[in-house]
């Protein structure tokens, strides 16, 4: 389809019943035509501390390296000449759009605790609450969508339908983080329906059927790569409506077998965080919101037994674990892997769908950090900090930055990183959350000046 004759369909097209699955998905369509793609953020928050070690390139250590030990200037290196971490082995394939951050401080937002919770993206102590407006919410004022923020979660309970952990509309306005996909699911692409349509909305099987007029007229006015998008939208509906009849299908088989585990409705803690991600990229790509937070630490005080990575040490115990001893390194190292690996599933989803001259990840920045910093009980003189993607405004990808140490000469923390990702969207302010009070003769605002475009 040509530019022109695309720009008259999408303006002219109205929807039947199909406004409530494609409105969506076409008004990122109309924007895109306009020249307006929209930038996006996505938050992945880890618990029990990452590691700097485990996300140092190989080549370059962490500590014990003069160069680094000493950490009296700021190190920029391109990450074409290094591998990247075992622990990060699965996010290899988007070395070219990383950029690793050492060296950010975040003390004002707690020492030593198990999770510094709003503290973590507020830049203020945790034990102040919900003190403030988080960055996401921040962020999404600049970045709006029809959902501000989707805020998504996993907690060791399936059960535990929601938590209020990381993410904050305003003082004393924690949002609500979904921890059961299929309601996640239904929240998010059912909360435009009313009335009889929200009733056949929630019949999840018997959605697509019940739009497949407005689809196949969309579809036909579509060129291959609006059409693929189209179908990357689509595919969490189509994959929610077959699940019922796949299960149908195998019912005898289930019985002398296994049971074949649905991503969206399972006990495993595994299945659901990979759930999760696969609903943050449908919410991307379907243009419901710009700013997703997805909690997968389950939040403050909470540890996950990964049954479903082999492992049946408890989280806390492994925080407490000599980090030394090989099997701490193992054990962590697993967990690590799978992180990596879903983060680089759903880089990988967004990568897949076309938009504009690139895809999606090219308008999208994915930051991965521990809601508790560097480790266990971290007490935040390092946080630990990597970007997937791209967001105008930034310099990034293909790049390792390691600032000074604590205290010393050059030194930036967290709430610097924070006030770039603010400016990228036209957010110029120069100060965010609170100071670091031992850090008084330096300067402390601004955003950090070595990502800016």
């Amino acid at each position: 389809m040509k530019n022109s004759s695309r720009r008259s369909f999408l303006k002219g097209l109205s929807l039947g019943t199909g406004t409530v699955v494609l409105q969506p998905f076409l008004n990122s369509l109309r924007a895109q035509d306009a020249g307006t793609i929209p930038q996006r953020i996505i938050f992945f928050m880890e618990g029990n501390g990452l590691w700097p070690s485990h996300i140092q390139p190989k080549g370059l250590k962490w500590k014990g390296d003069d160069r680094q030990s000493k950490a009296d200037r700021l190190l920029d290196l391109s990450l074409e000449d290094y591998e990247v971490n075992d622990a990060l082995a699965a996010l290899a394939p988007f070395k070219d759009r990383m950029t690793i951050l050492q060296g950010l401080s975040g003390r004002v937002s707690g020492g030593g605790d198990h999770s510094k919770g709003y503290g973590g993206l507020g830049c203020f102590h945790w034990r102040k609450g919900v003190f403030a407006q988080t960055l996401d919410h921040v962020l999404a004022e600049s970045l709006p969508g029809i959902i501000p923020v989707v805020g998504l979660g996993i907690h060791p309970d399936p059960q535990t339908p929601i938590i209020n952990s990381v993410s904050a509309i305003g003082p004393k306005k924690p949002l609500p983080l979904v921890c059961q996909p299929e309601l996640a699911f239904q929240t998010l692409f059912g909360s435009v329906a009313e009335g009889n349509a929200g009733k056949v909305f929630q019949a999840r099987n018997k959605l697509l059927d019940y739009v497949r007029s407005d689809i196949r007229r969309v579809r036909k006015e579509l060129s291959g790569s609006d059409t693929e998008k189209l179908d990357a939208y689509l595919e969490t509906f189509d994959r929610m409506r077959n699940r019922q009849a796949r299960c149908l299908e195998i019912k005898e088989r289930l019985k002398a077998n296994a049971p074949v585990i649905d991503k969206f409705n399972s006990e495993s803690e595994t299945d659901r965080l990979e759930a999760q991600c696969d609903i943050a990229a449908a919410v991307i790509t379907s243009g419901l919101s710009n700013v997703v937070t997805l909690d997968a630490s389950g939040g403050m005080g909470t540890y996950f037994t990964w049954k479903g990575l082999g492992i049946n040490k408890e989280g806390h115990a492994i925080g407490h674990m000599h980090p030394d001893q090989a099997e701490t390194q193992r054990l962590r190292s697993i967990i690590r892997n799978f992180h990596a690996e879903r983060i680089a599933g759903l880089a990988k989803k967004l990568d897949s769908v076309k938009e504009g001259n690139g895809t999606v990840l090219d308008n999208t920045l994915i930051v991965y950090m521990s809601d508790s910093g560097e480790a266990h009980h971290g007490f935040l003189k390092a946080w630990p900090t990597v970007l997937i993607g791209k967001m105008k405004g930034l310099k990034l990808g293909g790049r390792f930055l390691q600032y000074p140490e604590y205290g010393k000469n050059g030194h930036r923390t967290m709430r610097n990183l924070f006030l770039a990702l603010l400016h990228a969207v036209g957010d110029k302010r120069e100060n965010f959350g609170a100071e670091d009070r031992e850090l008084k003769d330096l300067d402390q605002s601004g955003p950090l000046a070595e990502i800016l475009g």
